[in-house]
């Protein structure tokens, strides 16, 4: 199996979840075969490089994040994005990064990712920090040891949080033991699923399913919205200009004007079908 490290290295924060990386290395490493961006070389551009080069099956990302982004070394930039998340179709994405499975885990798992992440932010305690470390690496190698059904591997990471529960003393460890826990999202078929704020991305997930709905922009919603309307609006002109021509014996005669919006609304339902099929690629 070929994993992708993403590890930038430029803060307090970072400095730990560093660390965190290297102990997963430790148990990993003699079971993939494993790249690695660090440091200076965690830019975006060395990512969809070696993105290309290599074609991780499985990337791991050690940093802070937002809703929309995985960020890049000096945080800066972005590794990850709503931009170039099409690169990584199809692969498995593992993070703590805070915040990011809200928009950016919905946006990967439109595009065939498994994601695993959180949708608030990720805390921990210095104290107490190894507890954290285990759980939240819990998953990502049971999944290199071969496990492969993600309801399983989201229940051992569950059991990872609560086992770190019971074994701290601290109590704001084990308050933010359990935001953790609960802010743990894995989007992965029969697992999790991206819930929709937008009433607009709810319906689109609804009537067309979640690969196609999660990738649908809202230029595109609001322009077959705006196509629609007009063309009902202009349909709804012509045969009224008909009728009041030669009542409804009119209307139902062969028009040029029928023939006109016949091949209106053929067109966009061709174009609509072949960019469906797109999303679906």
């Amino acid at each position: 199996m070929k994993v992708l490290a993403v590890v930038p290295r430029f803060d307090e924060v970072t400095q730990y979840t560093s660390i965190w990386y290297e102990r997963l290395k430790r148990v990993i490493k003699d079971k993939v075969e494993l790249s690695e961006l660090s440091e200076e070389s965690a830019t975006r551009e060395a990512f969809e490089d070696v993105l290309e080069e290599v074609e991780p099956e499985a990337i791991v990302f050690e940093d802070h994040g937002s809703e929309s982004c995985l960020y890049a070394q000096g945080g800066r930039d972005c590794v990850l994005d709503l931009k170039n998340v099409g690169k990584v179709a199809g692969k498995v994405i593992y993070t703590v990064a805070c915040l990011s499975a809200r928009r950016l885990g919905a946006k990967a798992y439109a595009y065939g990712c498994v994601y695993v992440g959180y949708a608030e932010v990720f805390a921990f305690t210095v104290k107490d920090e190894q507890y954290f470390c285990e759980a939240a690496n819990s998953g990502f190698i049971a999944y290199v040891e071969g496990e492969r059904d993600w309801r399983k591997i989201k229940a051992i990471m569950i059991e990872a949080f609560d086992r770190a529960i019971a074994a701290v003393e601290d109590p704001w460890s084990r308050i933010w033991l359990r935001w953790d826990r609960d802010a743990l999202r894995v989007y992965a078929p029969g697992v999790d699923q991206p819930e929709a704020r937008c009433l607009l991305r709810r319906i689109a997930v609804r009537l067309l399913g979640p690969r196609i709905g999660w990738r649908i922009s809202r230029i595109h919603a609001f322009g077959w919205i705006s196509f629609l309307v007009g063309y009902g609006v202009t349909l709804h002109a012509v045969a009224s200009e008909l009728y009041c021509k030669g009542g409804y014996a009119e209307i139902f005669k062969p028009q040029g004007e029928w023939i006109g919006l016949s091949l209106v609304i053929l067109g966009f339902i061709l174009l609509v079908w072949d960019h469906i099929s797109c999303l679906k690629r």
